[in-house]
């Protein structure tokens, strides 16, 4: 792609021409494991730091990037910065809104001081730069940020190594920053990783060339850093990815020196690396990623109990470098001790650099999270089936909603599942001062969810209630969902370990018409209360008032460490407005209830 003008470029949608900009910080920077006499970080930034203050938004990089990461330096080098598909007026990180600063971090080869700045003798740190980590990053941009009138950040933002340095910012400094976005991320390397890393490193100190990292600059071991590079893009893909890309017709190679087109890829991708990266730089680096550890001896709740950033984790369902369950325990810690945090999995095929990609649920969950819901997002609300709901104040109208609304007292803790598009659990913080956290598989509702708000975990709830002590929350709500769960008996019984009161809303099976339909025309009902038909394999456990109730009889019976009891109970008829006393299992539609647990 080229441009004949800054004008042809400078669009609506792209921040334009940019500038590389540096910041020199003269007194002595102490360091974990050693100090500089001083350092330069190079950066970029788009947009303008409004009145306030209050507006500005740091971006940190992967392992291997840096500073530019939208626009363009001149027309005539028309390269984009790497997330320029984010960051512009009217995109996700909109620079119509915000302020957004990008750092080459500490340690880094692109104008930031690392081990191929000459040190205060005038010759090159070499090996001898101190080890990184990830505080030591985050305390250079810290400085940065305060000299250039920025005391509080309206988020912080990283994929992959970036993300661990926004992991670092919220538990070291829990105060500066409002929101923190942790993408494609890890509080741990598992240690295949780190095997990963080392053999990476093993070739390229074994390279001739290494010198003990006192190689002069322009040169060094080019070979060994190469196969590095090689090494560490695989596990940046996915199998799937490879194969696509790879595989099928395209696997030989066209070629004479390589047999196989994947082998002419790795290459390319080895040879452009060496000319833009330093062999010191990414030796420190990837230690400091091999010893930044948020778990430790005392757990990651430790580390993150005084966390205050609203958070989301966004993982990658193909990433097999920083998994879904290693960005799942950073959200599952946060939510055990009663953070602000969402969770959502994306399926991408691209791997661990996903979110390098130009992806539109991707793009659609990082602006609602930065910028709230929009008009496009309140369309979607008519789209789930029968129960449509314009807005929050309409969660009033719904039947199980009003009777749960008037149980849950102020200030409750409250578990959603099946929390759909987070109405309720928005309706009940900004009416009741709830703190609210939801389940749902669905990725769409659970953005939706993210748009309000409103904390929300995408996950299989018989996986996500294993991860809460017991008696986490002072309610837990199944709203109209039980019936689609599999095994509903026994996520009932964990919902009662963790709750300290569950409310159950049903459909009743038992209902009179229900009856008639299948003694008179022998199949059962399909309508908008039961809009699926058999074919369609959606799973459907329908049950009865009285079936619901002999189970609840049953469970108290059969528990030896819990009395389980039936508190209140309201039943609808079968317009959902009106409500029945008497025969509540021929009569009622709709069944509320509440179960109350009392430890012996």
């Amino acid at each position: 792609m080229s441009f004949s003008s800054k004008e042809f470029f400078n669009t609506e949608n792209n921040v334009g021409l940019v500038e590389e900009k540096t910041f020199t910080y003269s007194d002595v920077f102490k360091m974990e494991k050693g100090k500089l006499e001083g350092f330069t970080l190079a950066y970029e930034s788009y947009g303008e730091l409004n009145a306030a203050a209050d507006n500005a938004i740091l971006i940190c990089h992967a392992l291997t990037g840096d500073h530019h990461a939208a626009g363009i330096y001149t027309k005539e080098d028309p390269k984009p910065g790497w997330w320029n598909h984010m960051i512009g007026p009217g995109k996700p990180i909109d620079t119509k809104k915000f302020y957004v600063i990008c750092t080459n971090c500490l340690g880094a080869c692109r104008g930031s001081t690392g081990p191929s700045s000459s040190n205060n003798t005038g010759s090159q740190f070499g090996s001898d730069f101190p080890d990184l980590s990830m505080s030591d990053m985050i305390n250079a941009q810290k400085i940065l940020l305060e000299d250039i009138g920025v005391y509080q950040l309206f988020a912080v933002i990283g994929g992959s190594m970036g993300g661990m340095q926004t992991l670092q910012w919220v538990v070291d400094y829990p105060e500066f920053s409002k929101r923190a976005l942790i993408i494609a991320a890890t509080a741990q390397h598992t240690v295949q990783t780190i095997a990963f890393n080392e053999a990476g490193r093993r070739s390229i100190t074994g390279d001739p060339d290494w010198k003990l990292g006192n190689y002069e600059k322009g040169e060094g071991p080019r070979n060994g850093l190469s196969v590095a590079r090689m090494m560490a893009h695989i596990t940046y893909l996915s199998d799937q990815g490879m194969e696509e890309k790879f595989g099928g017709e395209d696997r030989l190679d066209s070629g004479k020196d390589f047999e196989f087109s994947v082998q002419r890829y790795l290459d390319y991708q080895g040879d452009k690396f060496i000319n833009r990266f330093d062999a010191n730089s990414y030796l420190k680096l990837t230690e400091a990623l091999d010893r930044f550890d948020l778990v430790g001896e005392k757990g990651l709740h430790e580390s993150l109990k005084n966390v205050q950033a609203k958070t989301l984790v966004i993982a990658f369902s193909s990433d097999w470098l920083y998994t879904p369950e290693q960005n799942k325990k950073i959200a599952s810690a946060l939510h055990s001790l009663g953070k602000p945090a969402s969770y959502i999995q994306i399926d991408d095929m691209h791997g661990h650099d996903s979110f390098l990609i130009d992806s539109v649920p991707f793009l659609r969950a990082v602006r609602l999270f930065l910028q709230g819901t929009d008009q496009e997002e309140n369309n979607r609300l008519t789209g789930d089936g029968f129960r449509k709901l314009e807005n929050r104040y309409e969660v009033k109208k719904e039947a199980d909603f009003k009777v749960i609304d008037e149980w849950v007292e102020d200030n409750s803790r409250v578990l959603d599942l099946g929390c759909g598009r987070g109405l309720l659990l928005e309706h009940l913080r900004e009416s009741k001062g709830v703190e609210g956290l939801g389940f749902d598989m669905d990725l769409e509702k659970a953005i939706s969810c993210v748009s309000r708000g409103v904390s929300v975990y995408q996950e299989d709830i018989r996986k996500g209630l294993q991860e809460f002590e017991e008696d986490s929350f002072d309610w837990v709500i199944f709203s109209r969902m039980v019936e689609e769960l599999p095994e509903p008996g026994k996520i009932l019984q964990e919902a009662l370990r963790v709750g300290k009161r569950v409310a159950v809303s049903f459909v009743n099976h038992g209902y009179w018409r229900n009856r008639l339909n299948f003694i008179f025309r022998g199949k059962r009902v399909c309508n908008d209360v039961y809009p699926h038909r058999w074919e369609s394999s959606h799973l459907s456990n329908h049950f009865s008032v009285s079936e619901f109730e002999e189970f609840c009889e049953n469970l108290s019976n059969k528990s030896s460490n819990l009395s389980i009891s039936i508190g209140r109970k309201v039943f609808h008829k079968g317009d959902w407005v009106g409500t029945c006393r008497v025969l509540p299992n021929l009569r009622a539609g709709l069944a509320i209830y509440e179960i109350v647990k009392e430890k012996c």
